[in-house]
Order: C-alpha cells, then sequence, then structure tokens
C-alpha cells in the first residue's frame, strides 16, 4: 500500500476483532514512526508499546471512564505516547519556548504510526479520552512525561467508510 492508498483508507477503528498482532509488526511500526521530523530534531516524544494481556487490559480501562471507549477492551495494544521536554538548539531556544513545538512533533509522530499501521494491514482510534492516574498505573510513565493519546491497534473487518469532508474550496486558500 502506498501512502496515498493508506491516507484514503485509514479510518477510526471502533470495531477491533482482539486479533493480537504481532509484536514484532508493532515494533516496526514504531521504530519506523521514530523517523519522522521534530523541531530542531528534538524529538520530544517517547512511545509505549503496550503489549502484556494484563497491561492491555489496564490501558483499555484508562479510556473508559463514564462509559467512554468501550470498543478500547477488543484492541490488541496500545502505542501509549508520551509528550516530554524538548531541547531546541540555542536560536530557536531563545525565540520560542522550550516546548513550543512538542505538541506539532507529537502530533505527526501520531499520523506516522497511525498511516503505518494502516500500511501493514492494521486498524487504529485514537484516544485523547484518557484518566491521567489509570494510565500511569498501566505504563508507568515518568513524572516529566505528560501522556494524552493512546492509540488502539488491532485488526477488524469492518467496511471501509464513506469519507466525509468538506470542500476544498472551503479549507484551501491559494495566495
Amino acid at each position: 500500500m502506498n501512502v496515498i492508498d493508506a491516507i484514503k483508507t485509514r479510518q477510526s477503528c471502533r470495531n477491533f476483532n482482539g486479533e493480537k498482532p504481532p509484536l514484532e509488526l508493532l515494533n516496526e511500526i514504531a521504530e519506523l514512526a521514530l523517523l519522522c521530523p521534530s523541531a530542531c530534531n528534538s524529538q520530544p516524544w517517547k512511545i509505549y508499546l503496550v503489549y502484556d494481556n494484563e497491561k492491555v487490559e489496564e490501558v483499555a480501562k484508562s479510556t473508559q471512564d463514564l462509559g467512554m471507549n468501550k470498543f478500547a477492551s477488543n484492541a490488541g495494544a496500545f502505542f501509549v505516547v508520551a509528550d516530554q521536554n524538548a531541547k531546541l538548539m540555542i536560536g530557536a531556544g531563545l525565540k520560542f519556548d522550550q516546548n513550543h513545538f512538542v505538541k506539532y512533533d507529537v502530533g505527526e509522530l501520531i499520523a506516522y504510526l497511525t498511516l503505518l499501521c494502516k500500511e501493514k494491514g492494521l486498524e487504529t482510534c485514537i484516544l485523547g479520552w484518557v484518566n491521567d492516574k489509570k494510565l500511569k498505573n498501566a505504563v508507568n510513565y515518568s513524572d516529566n512525561e505528560v501522556c494524552n493519546v493512546v492509540i488502539a491497534v488491532g485488526y477488524s473487518d469492518i467496511p471501509l467508510r464513506k469519507k466525509v469532508r468538506k470542500p476544498a474550496s472551503e479549507k484551501i486558500v491559494v495566495i
């Protein structure tokens, strides 16, 4: 699958079949995603690849407060993405707060992860509804990290939904 096909067919999966992807495949995806660019090559992220069955269950529960994301219990694994403090070059560090670009950089990492998963035959769902205390207990990330995003990963037989987007003419301005 090429990147255009991955973009056209990637969708948020809310119907995982419970099958666990091979750990080697998930490691490959995570390693490739680390090649994405970041401001001043700061790489202000860490990927926690949650694969152990008990930990997968704990992470799923951390996304399910108030009845949200019940489907996460059927995901085969999770990528928990942590924001870390950035270390920008002197010039950029003087002009911007050291963490000014972190959210953009982490967003790009997440895009790489989800598109690579699609290219490798896996489905994903980006989950932003997270109970920090439960997630920290499950993953044990450090106090200087923030984990606002969990990516559920697995297999599904859901059909491709028609993408509904606003017209490009409303979203793209040529100057």
